[in-house]
């Protein structure tokens, strides 16, 4: 019986193939995966936000500045205000959240960098353009930050192999903050950095109640990896999200 279910199943999928029958609904496309990911995603809130001691579900209006708020139950909760860090921001745009960091942690060996086009988003999203939301590069006179100009796609690899280590406890913990928008560049920053994490690295989002951008992509970086975490924080509806890494999951 199973196996003659498979066999329609199967039979049905290749003529719908073959005939190109779909084509004629290519239009729904991108509505149907956001319907899709707006299931997982309200899945995702439930599940978590019973859990998380700093969540400010539900509110009727967001407010941008709440993300500071966040920030700073994690510099105190997590003691990342006087240890060393290494910080990686990926959309620096103006550098607010970078500086907030930046002036936030005192330790003479924490190391910050900032990584951008500074030209703009590459793709679009949303409502904006290709191009929008450029920036010139920050100021910053402190010698602990650095800038990398350039595609992630770019420029990310050859900084991790020049600058960090993937053996367990010989780096200081990482704080990673996603401000990329895009799924194409959220996914590609955490697979990337994925050989990297040591279990207690913090990873924060800036949009991940976006549902077919950061929340798909973090959804499939974690599946795919097998990646355990903790959800730690969450403000503006989830719309900024703090997760903790604990490692790869235990065969089960």
């Amino acid at each position: 019986m199973r196996n003659m279910k498979y066999k329609i199943i199967a039979l049905v999928k290749d003529f719908l193939l073959y005939s190109r029958l779909l084509l004629l609904f290519g239009w729904a496309q991108h509505m149907l995966r956001f319907a899709a990911n707006l299931i997982g995603l309200s899945k995702w809130v439930q599940r978590h936000s019973a859990r998380i001691a700093y969540n400010d579900f539900y509110l009727g209006k967001r407010d941008y500045n709440r993300r500071e708020q966040l920030f700073e139950y994690l510099a105190v909760k997590e003691h990342l205000a006087d240890t060393a860090i290494q910080y990686l921001e990926f959309g620096v745009m103006s550098g607010n959240s970078f500086n907030w960091w930046l002036d936030r942690n005192s330790h003479p060996d924490s190391r910050f960098w900032g990584f951008d086009t500074f030209e703009g988003l590459p793709e679009k999203w949303l409502f904006f353009k290709p191009g929008a939301m450029a920036a010139s590069m920050p100021a910053v006179q402190d010698q602990r930050a650095g800038f990398i100009k350039g595609l992630f796609q770019h420029t990310l690899l050859p900084f991790l192999k020049a600058n960090l280590n993937t053996a367990a406890g010989a780096a200081p913990r990482k704080v990673i903050h996603m401000d990329a928008d895009l799924f194409s560049s959220t996914v590609f920053v955490l697979t990337a950095m994925a050989p990297y994490l040591q279990p207690g690295d913090m990873i924060l989002f800036d949009e991940f109640n976006v549902p077919n951008h950061e929340y798909a992509a973090w959804e499939l970086f974690t599946s795919t990896y097998y990646i355990a975490y903790e959800v730690l924080g969450a403000v503006n509806n989830f719309y900024q999200v703090a997760v903790k890494y604990k490692g790869v999951k235990a065969e089960q």
